[in-house]
């Protein structure tokens, strides 16, 4: 079984929701030292290590384990080191950054068999079947095309979001999966 948390983005306002969120990294594995594998592909480098300080914090800050991070270099290494992590999160950010690295990614679900999946936004995106962006400074009217980890399409930062209906009909004119959508701030756990 695969355990899959998905936020809909901002992960960095701090508030209950977030804290609840940042939580749950730890507190869905059954160990008393977690391993976490942090990647954020989806971010210009040059902002990895001040993402990595904050997201290290927010989860250490609401965890009572033992907490070791590992860092995604590139997509083989984010693939090789998570055979030695209990947690994968895969941060939000540019589509135009992940997107292109799809195909490096395969033989993830199996890979993810027993541990949790944790995405926000763009890493929301990642784990679903479709999903349209978010923002009109991306590509907002096409629905794009994710790993198909879970057989749903997805929308986030839907409390911002100014065209529901367009994007909502994007999804139903293409597929007949489920559609979940997430407000800022907001996060679900699945199962398979």
């Amino acid at each position: 079984m695969t355990t899959y948390i998905l936020h809909g983005g901002r992960t960095s306002k701090r508030n209950a929701q977030n804290e609840a969120f940042f939580a749950q990294f730890t507190e869905l594995v059954a160990k008393e030292t977690v391993t976490i594998l942090l990647c954020y592909f989806s971010s210009e480098t040059e902002k990895w290590d001040l993402l990595i300080q904050r997201d290290t914090a927010s989860i250490k800050n609401n965890s009572e384990k033992e907490v070791k991070i590992l860092i995604a270099e590139n997509p083989r290494d984010l693939l090789r080191k998570l055979d030695d992590s209990d947690v994968l999160y895969v941060a939000g950010g540019e589509a135009e950054l992940l997107e292109p690295l799809y195909p490096d990614f395969i033989s993830i679900k199996e890979k993810l068999a027993g541990r949790v999946f944790i995405g926000s936004s763009m890493g929301m995106f990642f784990a679903s079947q479709q999903y349209v962006l978010s923002f009109d400074s991306q590509d907002s009217n096409t629905v794009h095309k994710g790993l198909g980890l879970l057989p749903i399409q997805t929308l986030c930062h839907w409390d911002l979001e100014e065209e529901k209906e367009k994007k909502l009909q994007l999804l139903r004119k293409s597929s007949d999966l489920p559609i979940l959508v997430l407000n800022e701030c907001e996060h679900v756990v699945l199962y398979t």
